[in-house]
């Protein structure tokens, strides 16, 4: 069967990602100014957003790189400081940001959060990005970044998840069975603190102790589901009923408070429905200048929120916004996070996030290289 490539750049999930990124906030910022945000399923679940970020971040990993590793001319090397340049200036941005913030509310005798959040003896965990490696007692610093860690656990395994996945023959089968795992992982993670106590009491506190494990599943089918992907197109008629399909079913497990793990087919449905609609050029939707945008600056996004919070909520309070103030206000100092959340993520990936990641990658290192061992000849169309 052949099946027409997908585009370079597949312009629909990078729009995804400020969308993901979006119900994460959603989820941070849901007990803020009493507004109770949480007792709406969509919002209860927007942790799972990042769980979106992991499988998303496997299938585009597998879309960039999948057919090196198969022809044997991967360059493990280069992969790792691509990454590094994808993710460690922000990452650093964010902790030195948290740490200012720090500092100077140490100096002016007021507190930024739990003391365990800022533990100077959990820096260096921090800075190596192993602090979702069990490194940790707990999320702290710039707490969101634990799945940046796990993120890099993934990366250095990803050719080896891709060399595993080129050596089944039968890619539904792998998507399918890569599918399944996720929905046992959520599930045996979910239950973990009743054989190791130190571990979050559910699968929304797999962050500092067993991030790294969370990724995993989740990765693996993203790169799973683009192998599946390159050889098995939907017709150009599916495309948007497949992605609106995996739209509502993610919604209903969330707003009818079903098995969140149920909400994996949903995340995997968007994924493969959209990346069609890039392949039939059926993507206009979300493929629009300020859409693709806006999910290129959604790791900053992402990254930044956390000590704008701070500062936001606490000037709020100072000015005298609080539980007690009328609905409308609440409403709008909420919103007004978001917004400067959105801004400021802008600029950063212009001015940080973007121009780092130029100069990291045009450092001139020698390098080794990976090969796949087992992986078999692409051959375009099959």
């Amino acid at each position: 069967m052949t099946a027409q490539p997908y585009p370079q750049h597949i312009k629909p999930l990078t729009s995804l990602r400020f969308i993901a990124a979006f119900w994460v906030l959603l989820y941070h910022f849901k007990d803020h100014l009493g507004l109770d945000l949480g007792r709406f399923g969509l919002i209860a679940d927007g942790y799972l957003g990042v769980d979106l970020f992991f499988t998303l971040s496997g299938f585009i990993l597998a879309h960039v790189y999948l057919s090196e590793v198969e022809a044997g001319r991967f360059g493990y090397g280069g992969f790792l400081k691509n990454r590094l340049a994808r993710v460690y200036p922000m990452h650093l941005a964010a902790l030195g940001a948290m740490l200012a913030l720090y500092a100077g509310a140490s100096l002016a005798g007021v507190g930024v959060g739990a003391p365990d959040a800022f533990r100077l003896a959990d820096l260096p965990a921090h800075l190596s990005m192993t602090h979702a490696w069990g490194a940790t007692g707990s999320v702290g610093w710039n707490f969101p970044s634990w799945s940046i860690s796990a993120e890099w656990a993934a990366y250095l395994l990803f050719p080896f998840i891709a060399a595993l996945v080129l050596r089944t023959k039968r890619s539904a089968v792998t998507a399918a069975g890569a599918l399944a795992l996720c929905l046992v992982s959520f599930a045996a993670l979910s239950n973990l603190h009743t054989l190791v106590p130190w571990v979050g009491r559910d699968f929304s506190q797999m962050t500092a102790q067993i991030g790294a494990l969370r990724i995993l599943p989740s990765f693996l089918l993203g790169v799973a589901l683009y192998a599946f992907g390159r050889t098995h197109a939907a017709p150009a008629w599916a495309a948007w009923p497949i992605t609106l399909a995996a739209a509502a079913w993610t919604i209903a497990v969330c707003l009818f408070n079903l098995w969140e793990g149920l909400i994996w087919f949903g995340l995997a449905g968007l994924i493969y429905g959209l990346a069609e609609t890039s392949r039939h050029g059926r993507d206009a939707l979300l493929a629009g200048e300020r859409f693709v945008f806006l999910g290129a600056a959604s790791y900053a996004l992402y990254m930044i929120h956390l000590p704008i919070d701070i500062v936001w909520f606490h000037a709020l309070e100072k000015f005298g916004v609080t539980e007690a103030s009328g609905l409308a206000l609440r409403v709008g100092a909420v919103a007004g996070a978001f917004l400067v959340c959105i801004v400021a993520s802008g600029f950063a990936y212009l001015w940080l996030e973007e121009p780092a990641r130029k100069w990291i990658r045009g450092l001139e290192l020698k390098l080794p290289s990976f090969r796949a061992s087992g992986a078999r000849p692409r051959t375009q169309g099959l």
